[in-house]
């Protein structure tokens, strides 16, 4: 019963310690996700290399995603997730992330408009127009509400 009772408490404390290590990880995560992001982006594709590409950015989109697990509360990993699926024109799961990234860090107004910009690609003219809508209600600069309505318009 002891010995039980000590590994359930070196269980607890493994756990325990294990939060912050992943939030460590996270950085690391990202920086790889960007690495094959570049090579996607900036290499493969120039070079019409599409199978090499869509291998980068599979890796992208999985090293991202792995930092979003492992610290979930920092939004860079969640822009670049968005941005890596806006290049494929995955724009509907750009959107999503554009969505989740805004629960992280709301104050984002350039969010708020890369999200509609998904939005619009895929397809979504309504939802592009509420998420200006939205972003126009939080607005103060009189020229950025003149902008914001002129896109709403069009």
């Amino acid at each position: 019963m002891r010995a039980l009772l000590i590994h359930l408490i070196i269980g607890a404390l493994l756990l325990a310690a294990a939060g912050p290590l992943a939030a460590q990880m996270a950085p690391e995560l990202n920086q790889t996700g960007l690495d094959h992001f570049n090579q996607a982006f900036y290499e493969a594709t120039p070079r019409q290399e599409r199978a090499k590409a869509a291998e980068k950015y599979r890796l992208a989109e999985q090293s991202f995603q792995e930092a979003i697990r492992s610290q979930p509360d920092w939004v860079e990993p969640y822009l670049h997730l968005a941005r890596t699926y806006f290049v494929q024109q995955k724009y509907r799961q750009a959107a999503e992330v554009y969505q989740k990234a805004l629960t992280v860090a709301p104050e984002r107004k350039d969010v708020y408009l890369r999200w509609a910009s998904a939005l619009e690609k895929a397809g979504d003219y309504q939802g592009a127009i509420t998420v200006l809508q939205t972003l126009r209600t939080q607005e103060t600069d009189k020229d950025a509400i003149a902008k914001l309505d002129e896109f709403i318009r069009q």
